[in-house]
């Protein structure tokens, strides 16, 4: 898995892109500018120079023509003012070939002018008036052409700044086309990468939720997540190793309530057999009463009673075996199924666990979704210095006066995408706390999987203490079947001596009466033993009966 897997990087990347096209966008807007500023500048220095040299060279011409012909002692000064205009002119970059052109013949007329004058000023001063009149009229067809030339020469200027104007538009326009484009190319860009982190984070919360919504209602059956972000994953594969581990205790607690319910039937029926037993030692116990009683009424009788009280002690002592082979077996089969559902405690103890231990990761996942929000604080500063920087291009955009008016337009959306980055950068943070929320549902789901651990293991414990409750009542059923097989030793014993002393069987007779009372009261205690047993028996059956219902609802 790289680390574009995960949600911290993919918002980094989309804030790094987004962030990236704001400052393409500003950089491109104050460049363009000061491209723009730079550009006009040396426009407007061009033009100014260009029209202060024509308009200086036409009125040079002008006072010079005027000097030559009204004031001959300014005529000198005006001849040179116009000649250093001329040279500036002629040293002006950027004149075409006509406007050269023009220069030149301007020098030529001018030269003229300037030479004709001076001829027409040395023969006035020689007295030659008429010559110098001549030559006057004829330099007014030179002074019209040069008229004519200096006026073609400022509507080229003229024509030159308005194509200087046009082309700066141009370029103005140029340079706000590029800008918007970058501006558009940043926010569809921004919105791609904001639509699709929402539906890739959206889909495996989605997913997470509805696989703890099924873990919370019993369905343990394997959950595919299909890819998601690192985050996710941490979780996904927590629930998934906690299905698995459920999925286990679940069927060892399926096996161990069908094994507690057989046993819980076999203690049934083994009761049964002890009472059908103790119902046969007490039928023998009062046949023995009424022998005695018969030996003491009926002394002509006595070797038949003695054979049948025989008889009686004979099927006693096997009943009381058959009694002590049972208890031995009960005890046998409840030490195994206490130690079987002890295991299953344990095992529901290590359930209870992993549920502690996926909750305290669902916590930690939590607690690392703070982290987003830092990040949605980076975007909040990042939108307003961007803000900062809008207001900065706004007032270059205001120096530039009506050039850059474009450029404040552009400020102006350079700030509602920074607003709309803020709005973004919010939109996050709510996302943010519904994952949160969402997190917490699943905390809240554990919570109730724990509660279900602990039912089971509270059902498990009572069935424990209804097998410990069977032990002992065994113990005791041992302990009367014991008794039980004494008094049938004393009985055959006392039978023996009958036969050997026939002289004394009235005195021995009332000893068997009396031994019949014990093995009475022994039945009697048996029996007692025996329904507590099949009580316990019913409680375990009760026991194993509920386990499997609450196990019943979980789907593995």
């Amino acid at each position: 898995m790289t680390s574009l897997d995960t949600i911290r990087w993919r918002i980094i990347l989309g804030l790094s892109g987004l962030l990236a096209g704001l400052v393409v966008a500003a950089i491109v807007g104050v460049t363009a500018l000061g491209t723009l500023r730079q550009s006009l500048a040396l426009e407007i220095e061009h033009l100014r120079a260009s029209s202060e040299i024509g308009n200086g060279l036409v009125m040079a011409v002008f006072d010079e023509i005027r000097a030559a012909e009204q004031a001959r002692a300014e005529f000198p000064s005006a001849a040179d003012t116009a000649f250093s205009y001329q040279k500036r002119l002629d040293a002006l970059p950027g004149l075409s070939e006509s406007e050269r052109i023009t220069v030149n013949r301007i020098k030529q007329l001018q030269s003229v002018i300037h030479v004709d004058y001076s001829l027409a000023h040395a023969e006035l001063d020689v007295g030659h008036t008429r010559d110098a009149q001549a030559l006057m009229l004829g330099l007014r067809a030179p002074a019209a052409e040069l008229t004519r030339l200096m006026r073609d020469l400022s509507a080229r200027q003229s024509d030159k700044a308005a194509a200087a104007g046009q082309r700066l538009a141009a370029l103005a326009r140029q340079r706000q086309i590029v800008l918007w484009l970058v501006l558009i190319a940043t926010a569809i860009s921004g919105a791609l990468a904001g639509v699709f982190t929402l539906r890739w984070v959206e889909g495996p919360l989605i997913r997470l939720v509805t696989a703890a919504e099924r873990f919370g209602s019993g369905d343990l059956r394997p959950v595919t997540t299909g890819r998601m972000p690192r985050e996710f994953q941490v979780l996904a594969d927590a629930m998934r190793v906690m299905g698995e581990r459920l999925r286990g205790i679940v069927a060892e607690v399926v096996t161990a309530a069908d094994r507690i319910a057989a046993s819980a039937s076999d203690l049934s029926a083994i009761s049964e057999e002890l009472a059908a037993s103790s119902s046969q030692v007490s039928s023998a116990m009062l046949e023995i009463s009424s022998g005695a009683e018969s030996q003491r009424n009926e002394l002509n009788a006595t070797q038949a009673a003695l054979e049948q009280q025989r008889k009686a002690t004979a099927e006693m002592a096997d009943a009381a075996s058959r009694v002590a082979r049972l208890g031995e077996e009960i005890r046998t089969v409840a030490d195994r199924h206490r130690n079987d559902i002890t295991a299953a405690g344990n095992t529901l103890l290590d359930v209870r666990e992993v549920v502690r231990t996926t909750g305290t990761e669902v916590t930690h996942l939590a607690e690392q979704s703070t982290a987003i929000d830092d990040f949605v604080d980076l975007i909040k500063r990042i939108s307003s210095q961007t803000n900062l920087l809008a207001l900065n291009a706004a007032i270059e955009a205001a120096r530039a006066g009506e050039h850059g008016r474009g450029f404040a337009v552009v400020a102006e959306e350079v700030r509602q995408l920074a607003d709309e980055s803020s709005r973004a950068a919010e939109d996050v943070a709510r996302t943010t706390r519904v994952i949160r929320e969402q997190v917490e549902e699943v905390t809240a789901t554990m919570a109730v999987g724990q509660a279900k651990v602990r039912g089971i293991a509270s059902v498990a414990e009572g069935a424990a203490r209804g097998l410990t409750e069977i032990v002992g009542a065994i113990e005791q059923v041992e302990q009367a079947a014991a008794r039980v097989t004494h008094a049938a030793q004393e009985n055959r014993s006392v039978t023996e001596q009958l036969g050997s002393q026939a002289q004394q069987v009235v005195s021995r007779a009332v000893s068997h009466a009396s031994s019949a009372e014990q093995v009475t009261a022994a039945t009697e205690q048996q029996g007692a033993s025996t329904q507590e047993m099949a009580a316990a028996a019913g409680v375990l059956l009760q026991a194993a009966e509920k386990l499997r219902g609450l196990v019943r609802g979980f789907r593995i």
